[in-house]
């Protein structure tokens, strides 16, 4: 047990190194300047390479990656070329909304893909199981920016129910939430659907049924802790999608989170910000795919005997 945690652990650490440098030479090699974005295209030259020094630009790129990765890892990334504060600070007061619409995000995609995948798993073949099926398809098929343009025109422009950007109330995170949720819950669900009907349909089942024991205990108690394990795989993994797929929906809808950030400083070439938010992102990734490795020693006791 502790060469598999010390192991885990190992191969996130390398994870996260590798994203960290590979963060730091894609930003560099964009095309664009800080210094220029910062003082604009009328500054003098002594100005601009005042800018450059400041800002530790003048190094060799080699010199920069060497101070970098010793800054990064105590979370010191400089400050802001446009804000003027420190990258950190910025990137954490991001991450609360960020954070914030993806544990709704997820307590979403729980209450629905779970019932309906159980469902369409026990009443397969009929209406409701090829009504969900479909309905899941369509749902896979359209992106999520224009799913959350359709969502503000029905919901915020035409019915006037709901905000249709920023962070004013409660309701400001439904909409957002919904559009990251959906095509998650179609995913979580056909994918729950198909292990459940395997589980449903194996000799173990079978055995349970001949003894009487009711449906809705075989169902919670075996089916469904059973068809989890794939399905938690597939959540890590999601994590990370939800995330970049964030970055997109909180553009569209103005979300103060880690995605809106991350685009404004691309686009000023704020480098200290992207390198903070890249690092934050991935960190959060990698973190929660050790919780899905250690999750499956927990709900399948075969993992804990090997």
């Amino acid at each position: 047990m502790i060469g598999f945690i010390g192991s885990r652990f190992f191969n996130a650490a390398i994870t996260l190194v590798a994203a960290v440098i590979a963060t730091f030479l894609m930003i560099r090699v964009a095309p664009g300047d800080p210094v220029l974005v910062l003082l604009g295209d009328l500054a003098s030259p002594e100005q601009i390479a005042a800018a450059r020094i400041e800002y530790g630009l003048d190094r060799p790129i080699y010199e920069q990656l060497f101070i970098y990765l010793g800054k990064a890892f105590t979370l010191d990334f400089g400050n802001s070329i446009i804000q003027g504060r420190a990258a950190v600070d910025i990137v954490i007061q991001r991450m609360t909304a960020t954070l914030t619409l993806g544990a709704v995000t997820f307590a979403l995609v729980l209450a629905l893909a779970l019932p309906l995948g159980l469902l369409s798993a026990l009443y397969r073949d009929r209406l409701f199981d090829r009504a969900t099926s479909n309905s899941s398809l369509v749902v896979l098929g359209i992106p999520d920016f224009w799913l959350g343009l359709v969502f503000i025109l029905v919901f915020a422009r035409w019915l006037q129910i709901l905000p249709s950007s920023g962070w004013l109330s409660t309701t400001s995170i439904i909409l957002p939430a919904a559009t990251l949720a959906l095509p998650l819950v179609a995913v979580n669900m056909r994918l729950l659907r198909n292990e459940a009907i395997g589980v449903l349909d194996s000799n173990m089942v079978k055995i349970l049924r001949a003894k009487g024991i009711p449906t809705r205990r075989i169902v919670t108690h075996h089916v469904l802790r059973n068809a989890l394990l794939p399905v938690l795989t597939v959540g890590g993994v999601q994590f990370g999608h939800l995330l970049g797929g964030a970055v997109i929906v909180e553009t569209v809808f103005g979300w103060p989170g880690l995605g809106k950030e991350l685009i404004a400083a691309i686009s000023y070439r704020d480098y200290a910000v992207v390198q903070a938010c890249i690092f934050v992102m991935t960190f959060l990734v990698v973190a929660i795919n050790l919780v899905v490795d250690f999750s499956y020693r927990l709900i399948d006791p075969r993992l804990r005997r090997g």
